[in-house]
């Protein structure tokens, strides 16, 4: 190869070449590598803050999951203890209108009691008193004569027991 035979031109050329090569690092370690340095450090350091923020969003994230679940914990007890409170609310209700409800009865039960007991005193007087005027009609038109005051008490009081007596059988 004729290229290779030149070996004097070949020694200068890699002389050179290995002198341009370290002109142009230290150009780039002058000019182009702190830039470039700079921009993946400040990527770098931008990363690691995105991944502290994530673990910080991540932590925040677990700790209102904790305190959303505490609360809603909360609210199921709360809510509990609403029903419970309002069970126990309605069966004393219930028993307070059952009582108010059988004390009325009662009441009315008396009333009709006492009721039926006047109206049996009238009725009974009632009768005593036709009873009585009877008796003594029919007992005047038997004997055909006048009986005395003493005669009649006595005629009517006879007559009502006996009348009474009949009713109570």
């Amino acid at each position: 190869m004729p290229q290779l035979e030149q070996t004097s031109v070949f020694a200068s050329l890699i002389f050179w070449s290995f002198v341009s090569f370290g002109i142009f690092l230290f150009l780039l370690n002058k000019y182009a590598f702190p830039p470039i340095l700079a921009i993946l450090e400040e990527r770098k350091r931008k990363i690691q803050g995105d991944i502290e923020d994530a673990e910080k969003q991540k932590e925040d994230a677990r700790s209102l999951k904790e305190d959303l679940d505490r609360q809603l914990k909360e609210a199921h007890e709360k809510a509990k203890e609403i029903v419970r409170l309002s069970e126990s609310e309605s069966k004393k209700i219930q028993e307070k209108t059952l009582r108010e409800t059988e004390a009325k009865c009662k009441q009315m039960q008396e009333q009709a009691t006492q009721e039926i007991a006047r109206n049996q005193e009238k009725l009974m007087s009632e009768i005593r008193g036709h009873l009585a005027e009877l008796t003594v009609v029919s007992t005047e038109k038997i004997l055909r004569k006048s009986l005395s005051d003493n005669d009649k008490e006595r005629l009517v009081d006879e007559a009502i027991n006996e009348a009474l007596g009949q009713l109570k059988n």
